[in-house]
This record gives C-alpha cells, structure tokens and sequence, in this order.
C-alpha cells in the first residue's frame, strides 16, 4: 500500500479501535473522511479490502458480537436485532443464517430485564403494571404472547 494510502489506512484503524464495525459502517465513515482530502472512493475501497484481507471487517463476526453484546447489556427481542443490524447495513441472508443457526433465549431475556423493572411497577393496580411493564418490553422488542407470558411469570413472584 503506498504512503498516500498510509494515513486513511490508519484513520480506519483508530475507527476500529473502539468496537467492532460492519462492513458499512466502516465504507460511511471512510467516505465521509475522503470528503475533505484528496483521496477518491477508490482509495477508500482500497483500504476497505485491506482491511477485509487483514480479517478486520468481516460481516459475519460483527452480527455475532453485536447480538451478544446486545445480549448481554440491553437485551432485545429478535426483532429488533434484525432492524438494528440492517441498519448497519448488514445483508438480510447473513441475519437470517445467523439466526437460524443461533437462537436468542427471548423468554429469558424478557424475563431477566423485566425482574430489573419490576419493582418499580409493584405498588400500581394490577392493570396499570401491566400497561407498563407490556410498554417497556414492547419496546425492546418482544412480542405479545411473550410479554403476557413474562409478565405472568413475575405476578407470580
């Protein structure tokens, strides 16, 4: 790779440093860089393929750290795990493939985030903790028949 190259090269580095990135997210970030300098898309997609030959953007290892990552500090359904990774512009197959061959424990994920905010729902009608706590996974995610289920679960505690 020339010298020219040297310094976008390391821009993508330090944008790596932080987290694991998709492919996307890594082709937005370096065309948003070359907008100022004298380096052209093909320059940036010059670095996207030594960085793709040096094993550091690969797809398919950042959908299995973001759902575990996801996983483990704010859970969420599946569904929205799938809007959020489209987002970074992973393709619909490598989601669907991931999560065939991998599945998300929704209902012990609802539950565990659901115990969290549970006492915080404990002293309201029995109708109004549900409202709140169907909202809160809603928004995490999960579907319906689910929630009813978690939230049965937790009346029972």
């Amino acid at each position: 790779m020339n010298k020219d190259l040297l310094s976008l090269l390391n821009k993508a580095y330090f944008f790596l440093k932080f987290r694991p990135r998709s492919e996307k997210e890594v082709r937005d970030y370096l065309y948003k860089k070359i907008k100022n300098k004298h380096w052209s898309r093909d320059d940036a997609d010059k670095v996207l393929g030594e960085l793709k030959e040096e094993d550091l953007i690969d797809d398919k290892k950042f959908i299995d750290w973001f759902v575990r990552a996801r996983s483990t500090l704010k859970p969420k359904g599946q569904r929205v795990l799938t809007r959020e990774l489209k987002q970074k512009g992973i393709a619909d197959e490598l989601i669907e493939k991931y999560f065939s061959e991998n599945t998300v424990d929704e209902e012990g994920l609802a539950l565990k985030i659901l115990e969290k905010r549970w006492p915080r729902y404990r002293n309201l009608d029995s109708r109004k903790r549900f409202e709140k706590a169907c909202r809160f996974l809603m928004s995490r995610g999960f579907n319906y028949d689910l929630i009813k289920q978690t939230i049965n679960k937790m009346g029972t505690n």
